[in-house]
């Protein structure tokens, strides 16, 4: 659900972590999901540190291969929006630094439900310098709970409007106990938060 609001922007382009840099690390975390915390909600976060060596760059291509910490290597497409790609050589390191968090709020009953919105904001390095970029957003949106599975640990989620049903499994033993408050109608509100920072070094 986290991965839902990346966005492809920023400087070395955010496509270089989602589409590129998980293929250097083997075991890479997956996204923060529902864990239940308490009658106030279910929340989780993670925080991601990523670090590769630029091994090749062409620039007639706009292709750039890196390699991972266990020596893996990728080479990746980089988008029109990086202007100062002529700066990166080989040997340089590209720093990714990622964070996200998800909050779930159950609302009482006949409660006014907050609108569904997504706000967004990028920066860039300016031309002429290494490419660098942070990205960060914030997503609010309201499901239904269509039931609860307290043996199998899992809450089933849709739109208010309708639309496909999502599961999400609580795995933390506070999270299954709150669970026994949530029934099926219920209305959940996500509060999902990200942060992405991408910075490129020069070899020392």
């Amino acid at each position: 659900m986290i991965g839902g609001i990346r966005k492809r922007t920023g400087t070395f382009s955010v496509s270089l972590l989602l589409a590129g840099l998980p293929a250097l690390f083997s075991s890479l975390p997956t996204p923060a999901r529902a864990q239940a915390s308490g009658m106030a909600g279910i929340g989780g976060s993670e925080t991601m540190s990523l670090h590769a060596k630029v091994t090749a760059i062409d620039l007639a291509t706009r292709t750039v291969t890196l390699v991972g910490p266990r020596g893996n290597s990728q080479t990746l497409q980089v988008g029109n929006e990086v202007h100062n790609l002529p700066q990166v050589k080989p040997g340089d390191t590209v720093n990714v630094l990622y964070h996200a968090s998800v909050t779930y709020v159950l609302s009482p009953s006949k409660s006014k439900l907050p609108n569904n919105s997504l706000t967004a904001a990028a920066t860039r390095a300016a031309p002429g310098q290494l490419p660098a970029g942070a990205f960060g957003a914030k997503m609010v949106q309201t499901w239904t709970v269509v039931d609860t599975d307290l043996d199998a640990h899992t809450i089933r989620l849709v739109e208010p409007s309708g639309g496909q049903i999502r599961t999400e499994n609580v795995v933390t033993p506070e999270g299954q106990q709150s669970m026994k408050m949530i029934k099926s109608g219920d209305t959940v509100t996500a509060v999902i938060s990200e942060a992405l920072a991408i910075a490129v070094e020069p070899a020392s």
